[in-house]
C-alpha cells in the first residue's frame, strides 16, 4: 500500500521562492540539494543575478578568466534579470540573447595604462541592440576614459523599455551631447555626474530648443569639480522635468538661493517630495521654509545639510512628520536645536535615515518614546555632559542611569544598520555614549542588522572584551571607526588589529 505525504506550504513554488529571497547564494546553493521541487526554484534565484568577473585578476588579456564560462551563461541566459560586468568580457558574451534581462551594471576593470572604452563601449552597445528587455543601465566607467561613442547613445535612444541610467562619472563630447538628451528624453529616473561642460539642447552648440523630459520622475544632477556648468545650465535641466518627484542637486560651487528658489515659488515641481541639496552655505533658514512651502503633496526625503535650516524650517516641516518623512538630512546645520532632533526620533513613524548634529543626553531621556522602529541609518551625536556641580560619586551615578537609558532608546531600534555618534568638527573629544559592558553596551544586543559604526570625537576607554562583545553580537558588521581607548594608543592599535583580522574595515 502506497502512503502519500500531507501537502506542506513549502510544496508551493511561491512559498520557496519567497523564502528564497532571504537567502545568501551559499544557503540557495544549499538548498537545491533538498529535492526536485528546491532544485527548480532555487535554480532560478541563483541566475537571477550574473557577475562577469576577471576571477585571476591577470594583467596579461590573453590570460583571462571569466567567472560564468560561455557557455554555461547561455544555456541558462533565460533565467537572468540582473547582468554585473566587472570585467573586459570577451567579444561572445556581448551578443547572448537574454529574454528576461532588466538590468545592466557596466563597470569594466582595465590597468590604468590602457583605454578599452572604444572596445567596451562597442560590446555594451551591441548587449542593448540584443535586449530589448533592458530597463535599467548603470554605467560605473573610470574617471579618464574615453566618452561613450555616438552609436552608444544611438541604440540607447532605440532601447524601447529603458527607464533608468546611472551615470556617475560622465564625459560628453560636445557633438554628441544632442544624442545623450534624446537618449535620456524618456526616462524615469536619470542620476548623473557631468565631468565636462554641459549643453541643454538638441543642437550641437545647444542653441536650438531644449528638450523635455515629460516622463522623468527622478533626477539626481551632480556636477564636478572642473565641470565649468553654469548655474544657468544646470537650472534649465531641472525646469526641464515638471513632473519630478525626486530631485537631487549637487553642484560644484556654492550659487546665490535666488534661481532656486524663483523656480519653487512658481511651483515648478508640483509633484516633488524628496529634495537633497548640496553646497548650501548662502541658504537661510527663510529660504528653507520657501523651499518647504513649495512642497505641497508631503515632504518625504529633505536633505539640506550645512545650511541655514532653522526654527521656521522646521515649523514648515513638522506637518510631515508622522505620515511623510523617511529620510531627513540636517547634518552640519547650527541652527538645529537638540529638542529638535528628539521631537523627530519621537515623532516620524517612518523615519529610515536621520542625521543631525548634537543632543544632549537630559533632553533625550525627558522625551517621549521614540517611534521611528523602522530607521536604518541614525547619524547624531551624544553629549552626555551636564555641567553639574554635584558631587563626582552621585554625579557618575546619574550619568550611568541616564546612558543605559539612552541605551535601552536605541536598543528598540531593531532594523538599524548604521550608527554614527561621531562628531569630527571636535578638535578634542568630548564625553559621550561610553561604549563599554557594564555601561550598558550590552543593551545593544538586539542591533543584529548593524553593518557599521562610527564614533570619532567621542571619548572611549574600550577594552578587549567590549570588542570581542561587539564582533561577537554583530554579526553583520563591516567597518568601524575611531579611537577606541584615547589613553593607551599601545591597546588602542591592539584593538585595531583585532578588529581587522576578523574582516571588518576600521577608519581610524
Amino acid at each position: 500500500m502506497t502512503t502519500t505525504q500531507d501537502p506542506t506550504p513549502f510544496d508551493l513554488p511561491e512559498i520557496r521562492e519567497h523564502i528564497g529571497s532571504f537567502l545568501d547564494h551559499t544557503d540557495r546553493l544549499n538548498s537545491i540539494l533538498i529535492n526536485k521541487q528546491w532544485h527548480s526554484s532555487m535554480t532560478s534565484l541563483l541566475w537571477e543575478k550574473v557577475t562577469l568577473v576577471d576571477t585571476d585578476q591577470v594583467l596579461d588579456l590573453s590570460r583571462q578568466k571569466i567567472s560564468v564560462p560561455l557557455d554555461v551563461l547561455q544555456k541558462n541566459a533565460g533565467l537572468v534579470k540582473t547582468l554585473i560586468i566587472q570585467s573586459d568580457i570577451f567579444t561572445d558574451y556581448y551578443d547572448i540573447s537574454f529574454p528576461i534581462l532588466q538590468t545592466v551594471d557596466f563597470w569594466p576593470k582595465r590597468p590604468e595604462s590602457s583605454d578599452p572604452s572604444a572596445e567596451a563601449f562597442e560590446g555594451l552597445t551591441r548587449l542593448i541592440k540584443q535586449n530589448p528587455t533592458i530597463s535599467q543601465l548603470k554605467l560605473g566607467v573610470s574617471k579618464g576614459r574615453s566618452p561613450a561613442p555616438n552609436t552608444f547613445w544611438e541604440a540607447m535612444a532605440e532601447a524601447p523599455n529603458l527607464q533608468l541610467l546611472e551615470a556617475p562619472r560622465m564625459r560628453i563630447r560636445h557633438t554628441t551631447m544632442p544624442l545623450f538628451w534624446k537618449a535620456t528624453e524618456n526616462l524615469r529616473v536619470l542620476i548623473v555626474n557631468f565631468e565636462s561642460a554641459l549643453r541643454f539642447g538638441n543642437s550641437d552648440d545647444g542653441t536650438s530648443g531644449p528638450f523635455v523630459f515629460p516622463r522623468l520622475r527622478r533626477l539626481s544632477l551632480q556636477v564636478s569639480q572642473g565641470a565649468h556648468i553654469m548655474e544657468s545650465e544646470q537650472i534649465r535641466l531641472m525646469t526641464q522635468c515638471p513632473q519630478l518627484e525626486t530631485l537631487d542637486w549637487i553642484p560644484d560651487q556654492a550659487f546665490s538661493p535666488e534661481k532656486f528658489l524663483e523656480c519653487c515659488r512658481a511651483e515648478t515641481w508640483p509633484n516633488l517630495e524628496g529634495l537633497t541639496l548640496a553646497r548650501l552655505d548662502q541658504y537661510t533658514d527663510s529660504d528653507i521654509k520657501v523651499i518647504l512651502d513649495s512642497m505641497r503633496r508631503k515632504v518625504m526625503i529633505l536633505g539640506v545639510s550645512q545650511s541655514g535650516f532653522g526654527p521656521r524650517s522646521f515649523e514648515a516641516l513638522r506637518p510631515h512628520f508622522f505620515s511623510g518623512i523617511i529620510e531627513l538630512d540636517l547634518s552640519y546645520c547650527s541652527a538645529v536645536t537638540s529638542l529638535m532632533i528628539v521631537e523627530v526620533l519621537a515623532s516620524c513613524k517612518k523615519l529610515r535615515k536621520f542625521a543631525a548634529g548634537c543632543v544632549s543626553a537630559k533632553d533625550l531621556v525627558a522625551s517621549p518614546p521614540w517611534i521611528c522602529g523602522s530607521l536604518r541609518e541614525l547619524w547624531i551625536y551624544f553629549d552626555m555632559s551636564n555641567g553639574s556641580s554635584a558631587a563626582q560619586e552621585v554625579e557618575e551615578e546619574a550619568l550611568e542611569r541616564t546612558q543605559r537609558q539612552i541605551f535601552e532608546r536605541i536598543s528598540g531600534l531593531e532594523m538599524l544598520q548604521s550608527f554614527s555618534l561621531s562628531d569630527p568638527t571636535r578638535e578634542i573629544p568630548i564625553q559621550s555614549l561610553d561604549l563599554r559592558l557594564g555601561k550598558g553596551l550590552e543593551l545593544l544586543s538586539s542591533l543584529r542588522e548593524l553593518k557599521g559604526i562610527h564614533f570619532h570625537g567621542t571619548q572611549q576607554w574600550m577594552r578587549t572584551e567590549d570588542v570581542e562583545w561587539m564582533l561577537d553580537h554583530w554579526e553583520h558588521l563591516h567597518w568601524m571607526g575611531g579611537v577606541m581607548d584615547m589613553v593607551d594608543e599601545g591597546r588602542n592599535d591592539a584593538l585595531v588589529e583585532m578588529i581587522t583580522d576578523r574582516g571588518v574595515f576600521f577608519a581610524r
